[in-house]
Parts: structure tokens; C-alpha cells; sequence
């Protein structure tokens, strides 16, 4: 008869060195799951984003401090664009090093702490954004509120309770970009997911250990409403957040105890062609202070087709309850065809996590070129980095392919 067992553990990160002002802490969590024979850690941090090198230094470091393998570990940034990893706010070589070692110290303290736990899982509809994506007159894709556009209109939540039925930890997760405050403030936060922490804290009676932890879903094209709104609107958000996560702890349904199963798998996902030779010196043409531009020409001479790597992992409980995580920036159909596709009774669905660096739009929008918008246009993506152009417009079968494949060969598990 399998056991399982849930620790918990939390930690602040906001800065070691040169501190800046911030209006909330930035928080790492951490919730690890095991069977006697597995364990599984789902972390979370209020940061923008890791790059796929520095996300296999943390799981290294993850490993050596617990024995964890990475493969057996996701970690989910809530994306919020008023901490480092997004918007040319980095991190020293310092503070890299310093978070490794504060995010394996933590998995160690989580470790610690496992003991006996029921798992309750459930669903509550909610909304704090709108798909930012809409077609102006010119046929051009522009970024505002888009109300017919895909959302994910709900929060996926999962409670671990101890012995004595108190909380061990929340996990709740929807798909929303943190930019309620962003340039409203300069100052640092976690948005919207850090007041819904806090909002949810107050609704619940909670031990001194219970850990609340938000994870990102697939939000590539969903803002948080209102962008730059500011403080008082962002405690809105968090609010009505906070409000369908107890509401969905309300109604959830406990998972019958099961071994753990866990599958990961790397994927490369095809770019388009580089723009040509000519078209690249005349972009440097152009903006000769641009260094990105050079990069680009070098790729462009050397006719290398580029390929972006695409690490996809899935854990379970039996076969009733599965987190899969996936990296970068997907546009919110891809979380909506994994819930509908999935063969797990209930599916959470991570975006941002083991590492993000670019979109990933669906074939649809790369279709539509230089009329694609921020997301999904070619020039955006050569912006974005040395040689990040636009994906393929096939990705997106590739991609439901993978994910089907990943989730029916973890499902068949034993």
C-alpha cells in the first residue's frame, strides 16, 4: 500500500546586493511529494524568467544538496515583470550563485520535512486577464485586450493536508501575466500572485507551516487586467484569485494515495531561415548600434538551420492527478489542448519552467508574417536575442504530438 508524503518549505529571494525598493518580497516555494521510493519538487519563484544554462545550474545544484535527479524536479517562474529575467533586469554572476545554493537549501529544508499527506485536487473558474493579441484594421496583430480571444479561464488547485487534516502546503496555478503593476513602479514584487498569496493566507487558518505557491501557466498571450494598473488593481487581481483557489479547495476531491510516476523528454523545435545576407547588412544598415543585427549576419552566412531546445516533463500521482511542465513562453492554446487531451483525471499545466527564453505561438499566428505582432513575428524574435527568429508554423503539430505522446507513455506507467 503506497504512503504518500508532502514537505514544504519557502524562502525569500528578492536580492543578496544592491537591494532595490521593492512593494512585496519575492518568494521561492517549494512543494516535494514522495511515495518511499520517489520524490518529486515542484518549485516556484517570483522571477521573470530563467535561461535554459542557468535552470540546469539550479537543478545541479538542487541534485548535489538532496539527490534529487533534475529529472524529477520542474521549476516554474510566475513571470512577473517587476523582478529580474525579463525586461534587461539581470542578475549578477554573484546572485546567481547565490540563488542556486539558496534554492538547493530549500529543497534540503522541504525534505526535511515530509510527512504522511492526503491530497486534494480541484477547479474553480476565475479570470484576472484578457488575451492581449487583436487584429487592427490594417490586418496587423497589435497588443490590447482582445475579449474574443483564448483565455484559461480557471485556476487548477491542490492541497496537501497532514494527519490532522491542517495545510501542509496550496498549490494554485493560472495563466495570466504578471503586468498589473509593471512600469507603473519601478520598485520590486510579484504582482498579482504575490497579493493573491496574501489574500489567500487570510481566508484560510493556517499553521505556521503551511506554504502557498503560485505557478504560471501557459499566459504567452494573456496580460494581466489592467496592464500597468498599479497597486490597487493588482490587489483586485490577487483578490479574485485568492477568492477561486479557496473556492476550489471548498469543492476539491480528495486523490486516492498511488506511486508516483514522473517522464521528461528534450525536444528541438525548428526555426525559420535567417533573413538573407543582403537583407542583414541592410538591417545593420539601418541600426548600426544594434549588435544583434551582426549576430544575425553571422548566422545568415553560415546557413545553419537553428533549432530551439523544448524540454517538456510530467509527473503523476497514479493516474488520477498530473502536473506536466513545459519550457518558454506558450501561447495559452497549447494549455487548453493538454486539458482537453490529457488522459489524467485532472492536469495542471506549467508554462515558463525549466527554462524560457522565447514564445512559442501556434500556426495561426506565425502564418501571419510580418503581420503576426510581438509574439509571433519574425523581426520581434530577431530582437529577442542573437539569432531567435520565428518558429516554424508546424511546431505547433509537433508540439500537440510530443505532448500526447509524453502523457499517454506516463500514463502507462506503472
Amino acid at each position: 500500500m503506497t504512503t504518500l508524503m508532502a514537505g514544504a518549505a519557502e524562502t525569500v529571494i528578492t536580492s543578496i546586493k544592491d537591494r532595490p525598493d521593492v512593494y512585496t518580497e519575492l518568494y521561492a516555494r517549494v512543494l516535494v511529494l514522495a511515495d518511499g521510493e520517489k520524490q518529486l519538487a515542484i518549485v516556484t519563484a517570483d522571477y521573470g524568467q530563467f535561461s535554459l544554462q542557468y535552470n540546469r545550474v539550479l537543478l545541479e545544484a538542487i541534485q548535489e544538496a538532496t539527490g534529487i535527479p533534475p529529472e524529477h524536479v520542474v521549476i516554474n517562474c510566475s513571470h512577473t515583470h517587476n523582478a529580474p529575467g525579463v525586461d534587461g533586469r539581470e542578475m549578477s554572476e554573484a546572485s546567481e550563485a547565490w540563488l542556486a545554493t539558496c534554492l538547493a537549501e530549500l529543497l534540503k529544508d522541504a525534505v526535511g520535512k515530509l510527512e504522511p499527506a492526503t491530497l486534494r485536487v480541484g477547479r474553480a473558474p476565475v479570470q484576472v486577464g484578457y488575451n492581449r493579441r487583436i487584429m487592427n484594421d490594417e490586418g496587423y496583430i497589435v497588443m490590447a485586450p482582445n475579449p474574443e480571444g483564448p483565455v484559461v479561464p480557471w485556476v487548477d488547485v491542490l492541497g496537501a493536508y497532514d494527519a490532522n487534516g491542517d495545510i501542509i502546503a496550496v498549490l494554485f496555478s493560472h495563466a495570466a501575466h504578471p503586468v498589473i503593476v509593471h512600469w507603473s513602479s519601478e520598485e520590486m514584487g510579484a504582482d498579482f500572485p504575490g497579493y493573491a498569496v496574501e489574500h489567500l493566507r487570510n481566508f484560510l487558518e493556517l499553521k505556521p507551516k503551511s506554504i502557498l505557491l503560485f505557478a504560471q501557466g501557459c499566459a504567452a498571450d494573456i496580460n494581466g487586467y489592467p496592464l500597468r494598473g498599479g497597486f490597487e488593481a493588482c490587489d483586485v487581481a490577487g483578490f479574485t484569485l485568492a477568492f477561486a483557489t479557496h473556492q476550489a479547495l471548498k469543492t476539491a476531491k480528495e486523490i486516492p494515495a498511488a506511486p508516483l510516476k514522473a517522464c521528461s523528454k528534450l525536444v528541438n523545435l525548428p526555426f525559420r531561415d535567417p533573413p538573407s545576407v543582403a537583407e542583414c547588412e541592410q538591417l545593420i544598415e539601418e541600426f548600426p548600434d544594434d549588435e544583434r543585427y551582426v549576430a544575425l549576419l553571422e548566422v545568415a552566412k553560415s546557413g545553419e538551420k537553428r533549432t530551439l531546445p523544448f524540454p517538456i516533463s510530467a509527473f503523476a500521482v497514479g493516474d488520477a492527478l498530473c502536473f506536466l511542465s513545459v519550457s518558454h513562453e506558450l501561447f495559452s492554446e497549447y494549455q487548453l489542448f493538454a486539458d482537453e487531451t490529457s488522459p489524467f483525471s485532472h492536469t495542471f499545466v506549467f508554462g515558463y519552467t525549466n527554462g524560457s527564453e522565447v514564445y512559442i505561438a501556434t500556426r495561426a499566428a506565425y502564418e501571419l508574417g510580418l503581420k503576426a505582432g510581438y509574439e509571433a513575428g519574425p523581426r520581434n524574435h530577431a530582437l529577442s536575442g542573437p539569432y531567435r527568429l520565428a518558429l516554424l508554423p508546424s511546431v505547433e503539430e509537433q508540439i500537440h504530438a510530443e505532448l500526447t505522446d509524453l502523457l499517454g507513455n506516463l500514463k502507462g506507467l506503472s
